[in-house]
């Protein structure tokens, strides 16, 4: 292990800089990336490849649609980030380079068949490399993100209509902490992980918990797809971003974003509950105020 080094992408994300901060504290040395670091890394801009792998020997890797999906980002939605080249390029470049373990985080709907992600675990399992890939359900930080942030503290939380299906809501703090795992030690080459929390709710059962913990009312209504779509391509997300989260909502209505074991089998201990990470953000004070009564 010693002679181990680390690159973490997205390095200032949800799950990268838990990643990056899970490795330092375990003594690793690790090199953190991403678009906002000095220096950066852009998965369209290859000269910033080969720097950020020099010395590596295994790397977390956050695919380029996740990045693109921001609707924040202009000039992202500009670019379908959905191309698996980039990355098929990138680990083909880094398994040239002496990287010997590629992690991948990948997401729920690839078990749905959803090429938008199984293009992506292609590319890294073609690139020569060890790999293992983690495929994450719903994020409970989406929750302490905009826009459901700013809908929670207003007291309305709108989901999109799922056909009555819960979600396996996770919490990123146990994904970076697989992904630690799987990094530093062996047994993991050539795995699929789906990760997720230790039960299903609804939009409407998540919305009430974080209400009850705050102790205020928060209205919870749906959303079509069809309705949703059409706002989403109005306020600039490009088609492929559009279709990818529709993807998404078609395989939690298919039943995909039930809970699986993959905290399980790598942590050998159950993932944290949705209450859990409640608790914790409305004790930080993600959503204003609990309420004094």
């Amino acid at each position: 292990m010693e002679n181990q080094a680390f690159l973490v992408l997205g390095a200032t994300g949800r799950t990268g800089s838990r990643v990056a901060a899970g490795l330092r504290q375990r003594g690793m040395r690790v090199r953190a990336r991403s678009r906002s670091t000095t220096p950066g890394f852009d998965w369209h801009d290859r000269t910033t490849w080969a720097p950020a792998l020099d010395g590596v020997t295994a790397a977390y890797l956050v695919a380029p649609q996740q990045i693109s999906m921001r609707m924040d980002d202009a000039d992202q939605n500009k670019t379908s980030g959905f191309d698996p080249e980039p990355l098929a390029r990138f680990s083909r470049l880094a398994a040239s380079s002496g990287v010997r373990h590629l992690v991948l985080l990948s997401g729920r709907t690839a078990l749905s068949g959803s090429h938008f992600m199984l293009d992506l675990e292609e590319a890294v399992q073609n690139s020569g490399a060890e790999w293992t890939v983690l495929r994450p359900g719903s994020f409970a930080q989406n929750f302490v993100t905009d826009p459901f942030r700013q809908s929670i503290i207003a007291g309305t939380h709108q989901e999109f209509d799922t056909g009555g299906r819960a979600q396996d809501f996770i919490d990123v703090a146990d994904i970076a902490e697989v992904a630690v795992r799987v990094l530093t030690t062996p047994g993991h080459e050539q795995a699929v992980y789906e990760l997720s929390g230790p039960e299903a709710l609804t939009g409407k059962e998540a919305a009430e918990i974080i209400g009850r913990t705050l102790g205020r009312e928060i209205e919870y209504s749906e959303a079509s797809a069809d309705t949703w779509a059409e706002q989403a391509r109005a306020q600039g997300l490009s088609d492929e971003a559009v279709a990818f989260t529709l993807s998404a909502v078609t395989s939690m209505r298919d039943g995909y974003f039930e809970p699986h074991d993959g905290v399980q089998k790598v942590l050998g201990k159950e993932p944290r509950r949705f209450e859990d990470f409640v608790l914790e953000a409305a004790a930080a004070g993600a959503w204003g105020p609990v309420h004094p009564d």
